[in-house]
């Protein structure tokens, strides 16, 4: 794969262009927060080739991924997948996600770029984040749904601390604790009641969200 490419390379036997998939088709993307307790961060969606990533299980967590997943900021991430080619559509939420809710985007795809990704932080976190990563998009009109889980960035330490947590009851936005974190993107393993933070207010299981992808057109 190119340098340029900003995004991590992926091999999946996935074909690039999946039969019946109509050129410029629309899609709505709903995603439901299936935690208690925490809020989701407005979420990035994107359609995609099979020749890009948002991450890689077991490898540091790309550049742009940390801020969205410490943060909720997305603005790294979308400026990388719109620099590369192999990325079609980009859209994100005009707002949180609260518990039991529901967002619903729009977004584009073409019969090379047969796949979705979306991503959103798990805002009383230090650093975890939700993702369906490379679903295939749905060819017919028969709607598309998948559980996201919840991984763990690893580019911050698990305090738990409201010093280094932006969502609420913290409001701690741009602090971080980054001594002793795993440095790889792995399964998030929740809150612990280590810190600031209740379990049975903030803890969760996978899923921790619900997406579901309906062709419009």
């Amino acid at each position: 794969m190119p340098q340029s490419n900003p995004f991590t390379a992926l091999s999946l036997a996935v074909a690039l262009s999946t039969p019946g998939l109509a050129l410029a088709a629309s899609y709505e993307v709903s995603i439901v927060n299936a935690t208690h307790g925490q809020v989701i961060t407005p979420p990035f969606v994107a359609t995609h080739n099979a020749r890009v990533s948002l991450f890689q299980l077991g490898q540091p967590a790309p550049d742009f991924l940390a801020p969205l997943a410490e943060d909720g900021d997305s603005s790294a991430v979308v400026s990388a997948a719109e620099a590369t080619p192999d990325v079609h559509g980009v859209a994100t939420g005009e707002g949180p996600i609260l518990p039991g809710e529901s967002l619903t985007l729009s977004i584009e795809a073409d019969d090379g770029f047969p796949l979705l990704t979306v991503a959103a932080m798990l805002a009383t976190s230090n650093d975890a984040f939700l993702a369906v990563h490379s679903m295939p998009l749905p060819t017919g009109d028969t709607p598309v749904s998948l559980g996201a889980s919840v991984y763990d960035a690893g580019s911050e330490t698990n305090t738990e601390s409201c010093l280094t947590i932006p969502g609420p009851p913290c409001g701690s936005p741009g602090s971080r604790d980054t001594a002793g974190a795993e440095g790889f993107v792995h399964v998030h393993n929740g809150i612990h009641g280590i810190g600031d933070l209740a379990p049975e207010s903030y803890d969760w299981r996978n899923p921790g969200a619900y997406v579901t992808v309906r062709r419009i057109d």
